[in-house]
């Protein structure tokens, strides 16, 4: 039988999904209010023009004002693209930002340094995934050690016991383990 996992947090946060949104939409409606009222404006002067001048020339009334329809949405393309940009900017700078701080934690956890914790500031994007994170280390960190403890006790268990319960080979093969459980532990930083 098949589980169905729903998605339970959200590691942007909804909020700078609305915003996002919200300025899409915005700029959309600045950019057609201003397509319309640059286009009334250059196709009145084209209008007063010609009626100024009593002489209609000979070209349909689209080509009239082919030219004016044309720069008007040439410079609207153009303003809505640059604004179009500078948000995209400023979203890739906010999730950029943390996410390259999480992959340098992560890559100092990974070389072993169990003693760091991921630090976001409060209104950065990946907050909720920087806690799960740290959760992660911390008990990662918790395991560790238990295993740092049981290695020491392990040693003064052998280094306190008569040298006569254990055979020289015993004694041997359990330093041995000791010696190759401290070098693996050895290689995290708690």
């Amino acid at each position: 039988m098949q589980k169905n996992y729903k998605r339970k947090s959200y590691y942007l946060k909804s909020s700078a999904q609305t915003t996002f949104i919200l300025r899409f939409m915005l700029i959309s409606i600045i950019g057609g209010i201003a397509a319309v009222t640059a286009f009334n404006l250059l196709a009145a002067k084209k209008i007063d023009s010609v009626l100024y001048s009593m002489r209609l020339p000979n070209i349909s009334g689209g080509g009239l004002l082919w030219s004016e329809m044309l720069y008007t949405n040439l410079f609207i393309t153009f303003f809505i693209l640059l604004v179009l940009t500078i948000t995209a900017r400023g979203l890739y700078v906010r999730i950029n930002g943390p996410l390259r701080k999480m992959t340098n934690d992560i890559t100092k956890v990974a070389a072993g340094d169990l003693s760091l914790a991921v630090s976001l500031r409060d209104k950065d994007e990946f907050k909720e995934f920087a806690n799960e994170l740290n959760t992660m280390v911390l008990s990662l960190n918790e395991r560790f050690l238990a295993i740092k403890n049981a290695s020491d006790q392990l040693i003064a268990t052998t280094s306190l016991s008569s040298e006569e319960a254990f055979s020289e080979q015993q004694m041997g093969e359990i330093k041995k383990s000791v010696l190759e459980l401290e070098k693996s532990l050895g290689s995290f930083k708690i």
